[in-house]
Protein backbone atom coordinates (compact mmCIF):
# COMPACT_ATOMS: atom_id res chain seq x y z
CA UNK A 1 0.00 0.00 0.00
CA UNK A 2 1.36 3.39 -0.81
CA UNK A 3 2.50 5.44 1.68
CA UNK A 4 -0.21 8.54 0.15
CA UNK A 5 -3.12 6.01 0.14
CA UNK A 6 -2.33 4.90 3.84
CA UNK A 7 -2.07 8.90 4.75
CA UNK A 8 -5.41 9.08 3.25
CA UNK A 9 -7.16 6.26 5.21
CA UNK A 10 -5.48 7.42 8.65
CA UNK A 11 -6.88 10.96 7.91
CA UNK A 12 -10.15 9.28 7.25
CA UNK A 13 -10.10 7.65 10.41
CA UNK A 14 -9.18 10.61 12.50
CA UNK A 15 -12.22 12.40 10.61
CA UNK A 16 -14.93 9.32 11.33
CA UNK A 17 -13.87 8.45 14.16
CA UNK A 18 -15.58 11.01 16.34
CA UNK A 19 -18.62 11.17 13.78
CA UNK A 20 -19.54 7.56 14.48
CA UNK A 21 -19.09 8.48 18.11
CA UNK A 22 -21.32 11.63 17.68
CA UNK A 23 -23.59 9.36 15.97
CA UNK A 24 -23.76 6.85 18.43
CA UNK A 25 -24.47 9.73 21.66
CA UNK A 26 -27.21 11.23 19.40
CA UNK A 27 -29.01 7.69 18.57
CA UNK A 28 -28.86 6.82 22.22
CA UNK A 29 -30.41 9.54 23.47
CA UNK A 30 -33.13 9.54 21.22
CA UNK A 31 -34.46 5.85 21.78
CA UNK A 32 -34.74 7.50 25.63
CA UNK A 33 -36.78 10.81 24.58
CA UNK A 34 -40.62 10.28 25.14
CA UNK A 35 -43.24 12.80 25.97
CA UNK A 36 -43.45 14.95 28.81
CA UNK A 37 -46.79 15.12 31.11
CA UNK A 38 -49.06 17.74 30.21
CA UNK A 39 -46.72 18.93 27.13
CA UNK A 40 -47.59 21.17 24.33
CA UNK A 41 -46.46 22.57 21.21
CA UNK A 42 -45.95 26.38 19.87
CA UNK A 43 -45.53 26.65 16.16
CA UNK A 44 -42.94 29.49 16.33
CA UNK A 45 -41.37 30.51 12.68
CA UNK A 46 -38.13 29.53 13.85
CA UNK A 47 -38.75 26.69 14.79
CA UNK A 48 -41.06 24.13 17.10
CA UNK A 49 -41.20 25.51 20.87
CA UNK A 50 -41.98 22.88 23.80
CA UNK A 51 -43.99 23.44 27.09
CA UNK A 52 -45.28 22.10 29.60
CA UNK A 53 -48.28 23.73 31.80
CA UNK A 54 -50.08 23.06 35.15
CA UNK A 55 -52.79 24.78 37.10
CA UNK A 56 -55.56 27.03 36.79
CA UNK A 57 -55.64 30.89 37.14
CA UNK A 58 -53.84 34.02 36.06
CA UNK A 59 -51.43 33.37 33.65
CA UNK A 60 -47.36 33.19 35.16
CA UNK A 61 -44.51 32.35 32.27
CA UNK A 62 -41.29 30.88 33.49
CA UNK A 63 -38.83 31.08 31.41
CA UNK A 64 -35.45 29.26 32.16
CA UNK A 65 -31.92 30.34 32.11
CA UNK A 66 -29.11 29.63 29.61
CA UNK A 67 -26.45 26.96 30.15
CA UNK A 68 -25.59 23.27 28.89
CA UNK A 69 -28.40 20.97 29.75
CA UNK A 70 -31.05 23.85 29.86
CA UNK A 71 -34.82 23.22 29.56
CA UNK A 72 -38.03 24.00 31.36
CA UNK A 73 -36.90 21.19 34.22
CA UNK A 74 -35.27 24.12 35.63
CA UNK A 75 -38.31 25.08 36.92
CA UNK A 76 -40.01 21.74 37.95
CA UNK A 77 -39.63 22.25 41.26
CA UNK A 78 -41.72 25.38 42.27
CA UNK A 79 -44.43 24.66 39.59
CA UNK A 80 -46.46 22.61 41.96
CA UNK A 81 -46.12 25.68 44.19
CA UNK A 82 -47.08 28.07 41.12
CA UNK A 83 -49.97 26.13 40.02
CA UNK A 84 -51.71 26.60 43.52
CA UNK A 85 -53.26 30.03 42.24
CA UNK A 86 -52.04 30.14 38.33
CA UNK A 87 -52.21 29.03 35.12
CA UNK A 88 -47.90 28.11 34.80
CA UNK A 89 -46.28 28.28 31.32
CA UNK A 90 -42.64 27.11 31.33
CA UNK A 91 -41.32 27.11 28.24
CA UNK A 92 -38.05 25.66 26.71
CA UNK A 93 -36.61 28.27 24.68
CA UNK A 94 -35.30 27.97 21.03
CA UNK A 95 -32.01 26.06 20.81
CA UNK A 96 -33.13 23.94 24.29
CA UNK A 97 -34.31 21.59 26.08
CA UNK A 98 -37.29 19.60 23.67
CA UNK A 99 -38.08 22.96 21.55
CA UNK A 100 -36.30 22.68 18.02
CA UNK A 101 -32.33 23.54 17.86
CA UNK A 102 -31.82 25.15 14.38
CA UNK A 103 -28.49 26.50 13.25
CA UNK A 104 -29.03 30.18 13.80
CA UNK A 105 -27.06 33.02 15.24
CA UNK A 106 -28.36 33.24 18.55
CA UNK A 107 -28.63 36.29 20.67
CA UNK A 108 -30.79 37.72 23.14
CA UNK A 109 -33.19 39.83 20.83
CA UNK A 110 -34.02 36.40 19.56
CA UNK A 111 -35.66 35.00 22.73
CA UNK A 112 -36.96 38.70 23.29
CA UNK A 113 -39.22 38.23 20.51
CA UNK A 114 -39.87 34.50 21.48
CA UNK A 115 -41.29 35.34 24.54
CA UNK A 116 -43.49 38.22 23.01
CA UNK A 117 -44.68 35.87 20.38
CA UNK A 118 -45.07 33.46 23.02
CA UNK A 119 -47.36 35.41 25.64
CA UNK A 120 -49.79 37.23 22.27
CA UNK A 121 -49.75 33.72 20.79
CA UNK A 122 -50.65 30.69 23.16
CA UNK A 123 -51.35 33.03 26.44
CA UNK A 124 -53.16 35.72 25.14
CA UNK A 125 -52.96 38.05 27.80
CA UNK A 126 -50.86 39.97 30.03
CA UNK A 127 -48.58 38.05 31.83
CA UNK A 128 -46.68 37.80 35.19
CA UNK A 129 -43.32 36.15 34.00
CA UNK A 130 -39.81 35.13 35.85
CA UNK A 131 -36.76 34.17 34.02
CA UNK A 132 -33.37 33.85 35.08
CA UNK A 133 -29.56 34.56 34.33
CA UNK A 134 -29.75 35.66 30.28
CA UNK A 135 -33.11 34.60 30.02
CA UNK A 136 -33.71 37.28 32.94
CA UNK A 137 -32.30 39.95 30.44
CA UNK A 138 -34.01 39.17 27.53
CA UNK A 139 -37.21 39.46 29.81
CA UNK A 140 -36.57 42.75 30.76
CA UNK A 141 -35.66 44.33 27.56
CA UNK A 142 -39.12 42.17 26.36
CA UNK A 143 -41.28 43.91 29.10
CA UNK A 144 -39.35 47.64 28.18
CA UNK A 145 -40.51 47.00 24.64
CA UNK A 146 -43.42 45.60 24.99
CA UNK A 147 -45.33 46.78 28.43
CA UNK A 148 -48.82 46.22 27.53
CA UNK A 149 -47.61 42.26 27.61
CA UNK A 150 -46.59 42.00 31.44
CA UNK A 151 -48.14 42.23 34.88
CA UNK A 152 -45.13 42.03 36.91
CA UNK A 153 -41.57 40.20 36.14
CA UNK A 154 -39.14 38.32 38.64
CA UNK A 155 -35.77 38.08 37.45
CA UNK A 156 -33.56 35.58 39.27
CA UNK A 157 -29.86 36.09 39.14
CA UNK A 158 -30.13 38.23 35.94
CA UNK A 159 -27.28 39.06 33.40
CA UNK A 160 -26.01 42.32 32.02
CA UNK A 161 -26.56 45.08 35.16
CA UNK A 162 -22.90 45.93 35.57
CA UNK A 163 -21.64 48.58 33.03
CA UNK A 164 -19.24 46.77 31.94
CA UNK A 165 -20.78 43.80 30.42
CA UNK A 166 -18.17 42.47 27.55
CA UNK A 167 -19.42 42.29 24.26
CA UNK A 168 -18.51 40.13 21.73
CA UNK A 169 -15.18 41.01 19.69
CA UNK A 170 -13.73 39.60 16.48
CA UNK A 171 -11.74 36.37 18.14
CA UNK A 172 -14.87 35.78 19.74
CA UNK A 173 -16.86 35.97 16.22
CA UNK A 174 -13.70 33.35 14.90
CA UNK A 175 -14.35 30.98 18.02
CA UNK A 176 -18.50 30.50 17.54
CA UNK A 177 -17.50 29.10 13.89
CA UNK A 178 -15.20 27.04 15.36
CA UNK A 179 -17.97 26.05 18.47
CA UNK A 180 -20.46 25.56 15.75
CA UNK A 181 -18.72 23.48 13.20
CA UNK A 182 -19.80 19.47 11.90
CA UNK A 183 -17.36 17.58 13.62
CA UNK A 184 -15.14 19.68 16.37
CA UNK A 185 -18.08 21.52 17.43
CA UNK A 186 -20.18 18.76 17.77
CA UNK A 187 -17.88 16.81 20.05
CA UNK A 188 -16.96 19.37 21.97
CA UNK A 189 -20.40 20.21 22.67
CA UNK A 190 -20.92 16.61 23.50
CA UNK A 191 -18.26 16.66 25.61
CA UNK A 192 -19.49 19.37 27.73
CA UNK A 193 -22.81 17.96 27.89
CA UNK A 194 -21.73 14.52 28.94
CA UNK A 195 -23.12 13.65 32.45
CA UNK A 196 -19.57 14.34 34.07
CA UNK A 197 -19.09 17.24 32.58
CA UNK A 198 -21.96 18.69 33.79
CA UNK A 199 -21.59 17.28 37.26
CA UNK A 200 -18.64 19.84 36.86
CA UNK A 201 -19.88 22.57 34.96
CA UNK A 202 -22.76 23.11 37.80
CA UNK A 203 -21.08 23.75 41.04
CA UNK A 204 -17.83 25.49 39.38
CA UNK A 205 -19.76 27.91 37.46
CA UNK A 206 -21.49 28.64 40.82
CA UNK A 207 -25.22 27.36 39.25
CA UNK A 208 -25.58 24.93 41.98
CA UNK A 209 -24.02 24.48 45.43
CA UNK A 210 -23.93 20.88 44.78
CA UNK A 211 -24.37 17.76 41.91
CA UNK A 212 -27.77 17.40 40.90
CA UNK A 213 -29.33 13.97 42.10
CA UNK A 214 -29.14 11.03 39.44
CA UNK A 215 -33.04 11.31 38.05
CA UNK A 216 -31.76 15.33 37.69
CA UNK A 217 -28.97 14.79 36.27
CA UNK A 218 -30.16 12.17 33.82
CA UNK A 219 -33.36 14.58 32.48
CA UNK A 220 -30.85 17.56 32.21
CA UNK A 221 -28.64 15.34 29.86
CA UNK A 222 -31.55 14.16 28.12
CA UNK A 223 -32.99 17.70 27.49
CA UNK A 224 -29.21 18.56 25.91
CA UNK A 225 -29.02 15.56 23.34
CA UNK A 226 -32.43 16.23 22.32
CA UNK A 227 -32.43 17.19 18.98
CA UNK A 228 -28.87 15.31 18.68
CA UNK A 229 -26.38 17.94 19.18
CA UNK A 230 -28.06 21.30 17.76
CA UNK A 231 -27.54 23.15 21.38
CA UNK A 232 -24.05 23.44 20.31
CA UNK A 233 -25.66 26.70 17.70
CA UNK A 234 -26.93 28.57 21.37
CA UNK A 235 -24.11 27.30 23.24
CA UNK A 236 -21.52 28.73 21.06
CA UNK A 237 -23.54 31.83 21.09
CA UNK A 238 -23.56 32.10 25.03
CA UNK A 239 -19.47 30.89 25.05
CA UNK A 240 -18.85 34.00 22.62
CA UNK A 241 -20.78 36.38 24.56
CA UNK A 242 -23.47 36.79 22.10
CA UNK A 243 -26.28 36.99 24.57
CA UNK A 244 -24.63 39.67 26.62
CA UNK A 245 -26.33 43.05 27.18
CA UNK A 246 -26.99 45.98 29.64
CA UNK A 247 -30.27 46.11 30.81
CA UNK A 248 -29.60 48.62 33.67
CA UNK A 249 -31.36 51.56 31.58
CA UNK A 250 -34.60 49.38 30.80
CA UNK A 251 -34.63 48.11 34.24
CA UNK A 252 -34.66 51.80 35.45
CA UNK A 253 -37.28 52.19 33.59
CA UNK A 254 -39.64 49.62 33.51
CA UNK A 255 -43.65 50.36 33.63
CA UNK A 256 -44.61 47.18 35.46
CA UNK A 257 -43.41 46.39 39.55
CA UNK A 258 -40.48 43.90 39.11
CA UNK A 259 -38.52 41.77 41.69
CA UNK A 260 -35.48 40.62 42.03
CA UNK A 261 -34.13 37.26 43.99
CA UNK A 262 -30.57 36.22 44.44
CA UNK A 263 -28.42 33.23 46.40
CA UNK A 264 -26.24 34.45 48.54
CA UNK A 265 -23.33 32.00 47.20
CA UNK A 266 -22.11 34.21 44.05
CA UNK A 267 -19.31 32.35 42.47
CA UNK A 268 -16.19 34.25 42.35
CA UNK A 269 -15.40 33.30 38.51
CA UNK A 270 -16.38 31.51 35.79
CA UNK A 271 -18.83 32.13 32.74
CA UNK A 272 -21.64 34.08 34.76
CA UNK A 273 -20.33 36.08 37.12
CA UNK A 274 -18.26 38.69 34.32
CA UNK A 275 -22.21 39.87 34.06
CA UNK A 276 -23.92 38.85 37.47
CA UNK A 277 -24.20 41.09 39.87
CA UNK A 278 -25.75 44.34 41.38
CA UNK A 279 -23.89 47.75 40.98
CA UNK A 280 -23.98 50.24 43.29
CA UNK A 281 -25.83 52.38 41.25
CA UNK A 282 -28.84 50.00 40.69
CA UNK A 283 -31.87 50.32 43.96
CA UNK A 284 -33.71 47.13 42.93
CA UNK A 285 -35.83 45.55 45.18
CA UNK A 286 -33.84 42.32 45.81
CA UNK A 287 -34.55 39.28 48.06
CA UNK A 288 -31.71 37.44 48.72
CA UNK A 289 -31.90 33.63 49.43
CA UNK A 290 -29.58 32.10 51.99
CA UNK A 291 -27.43 29.17 51.10
CA UNK A 292 -28.40 29.12 47.55
CA UNK A 293 -26.36 30.07 44.56
CA UNK A 294 -27.52 31.35 40.97
CA UNK A 295 -30.19 29.49 40.60
CA UNK A 296 -32.09 29.24 43.70
CA UNK A 297 -35.53 27.80 42.67
CA UNK A 298 -33.59 24.67 41.80
CA UNK A 299 -32.13 24.61 45.11
CA UNK A 300 -34.75 25.21 47.22
CA UNK A 301 -37.75 25.42 45.23
CA UNK A 302 -39.88 26.00 48.89
CA UNK A 303 -37.92 28.95 50.04
CA UNK A 304 -37.62 30.50 46.82
CA UNK A 305 -41.65 30.17 46.44
CA UNK A 306 -41.86 31.83 49.63
CA UNK A 307 -40.41 35.01 48.30
CA UNK A 308 -42.28 34.83 45.54
CA UNK A 309 -45.46 34.57 47.29
CA UNK A 310 -45.63 38.29 48.52
CA UNK A 311 -44.87 39.75 45.53
CA UNK A 312 -47.35 37.89 42.66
Amino acid sequence: MRKTTKALLAIGAIIATPVIINHVIAKKAEKRIGQRIKESEYSWEYGSIRYVTAGDGPPLLLVHGIYPGASSLEWEGTMAHFAEKHKVYAIDLLGFGYSAKPALDYCGYLYVRLIKDFIENVIGQPVTAAASLHSAAALVNCAALNPEDFKKIILVSPTGLEGDTPMPQDEDSGMKKVLESPIFGTSFYNGLCSKKALTEFFPREGLLAQIPDPITLDKIYLAAHAEAAGGKYALASLLTKYFNTNIKDNLDNLAMPYHIILGDHTPTEGTFTVWHGIDSDCHAPTTIIENANLLPHMEDPEKFYKACKHFL
